[in-house]
C-alpha cells in the first residue's frame, strides 16, 4: 500500500514580518515543501490570532463551544501529520500568543480524563517540531535552568499531554540585531537540514 505524503502545518509566533523567525519560518516551508507538496504557514500575528481562552471554549459538562477562528485552526489540525511551531524566547519562555494558540486550539475539547484514555485524540500520533531562537547563548540558557525547564514544560509536556508520537528541536542562539549575514546563512542552511530530517522521518512506514 503506498503510504500518503505527510503534510505539514507551521505555527509562527513572531510580531515582525520581516523577523528572523519569519525568516526561519520560510526557509522550512520551502524546505519542506520540496518533499512533501501540503505545506501550510500560519503566521499567527498577521492572521490577528487571539490568544485569549474564552468562557465559552472552556470544558463544561463534556461539551466545548469553539469560536469560529479555533475552529479553522483545529481543521487545519486534524489535515496534518507534522505540526511546527518557530517561535523567539522571551524571557525565557514562547511568546504569550504561542500558549494563547495552546490554550485555544489543541486545548479545544481536551479533558484532564483523557490523559488516562488510550481513546482517539486529535494530536495522537502525529509529530511535533519546534524552532526556536534566543538572544542569549544556549550555555547561559543551560547554565541557569531554563534550557531544560523548556524542554520539560514545552515538549516533552505537549507530547506527553496531546499524544504525539515524537518531538524535535532546534534552537538558534546569540540571535539579534547585529547577527552577521554568515551567522544568518549557517541558521537558515541548519533549519534547511532540520527540515529534510522531518520529513524524512515523518516519511516513514508507523511502527507497531
Amino acid at each position: 500500500m503506498v503510504r500518503t505524503l505527510p503534510s505539514h502545518l507551521v505555527v509562527l509566533g513572531h510580531p515582525s514580518p520581516d523577523s528572523f523567525n519569519a525568516a526561519l519560518a520560510a526557509r522550512y516551508v520551502e524546505e519542506a515543501r520540496s518533499h512533501h507538496p501540503k505545506v501550510e504557514l500560519r503566521d499567527l500575528y498577521a492572521l490577528g490570532f487571539d490568544p485569549l481562552l474564552k468562557e465559552t471554549e472552556r470544558m463544561a459538562d463534556g461539551a466545548v463551544s469553539a469560536s469560529s477562528d479555533v475552529e479553522v485552526e483545529v481543521g487545519l489540525l486534524k489535515q496534518c501529520d507534522v505540526l511546527t511551531f518557530v517561535f523567539p524566547l522571551w524571557f525565557g519562555m514562547p511568546p504569550a500568543i504561542i500558549k494563547g494558540y495552546i490554550d485555544r486550539v489543541l486545548g479545544t475539547g481536551f479533558r484532564v480524563d483523557d490523559l488516562t484514555k488510550s481513546g482517539e485524540r486529535l494530536l495522537r500520533g502525529k509529530r511535533l517540531a519546534v524552532i526556536s531562537t534566543s538572544g542569549s547563548r544556549r550555555t547561559w540558557l543551560e547554565e541557569h535552568g531554563m534550557w531544560v525547564s523548556l524542554r520539560q514544560s514545552f515538549d516533552e509536556y505537549l507530547k506527553t499531554v496531546f499524544g504525539f508520537a515524537h518531538c524535535d528541536h532546534y534552537h538558534a542562539d546569540s540571535i539579534g540585531d547585529d547577527l552577521s549575514e554568515a551567522e544568518a546563512k549557517r541558521v537558515l542552511f541548519e533549519v534547511g537540514e532540520f527540515a529534510r530530517s522531518v520529513c524524512a522521518c515523518a516519511a516513514l512506514p508507523e511502527t507497531a
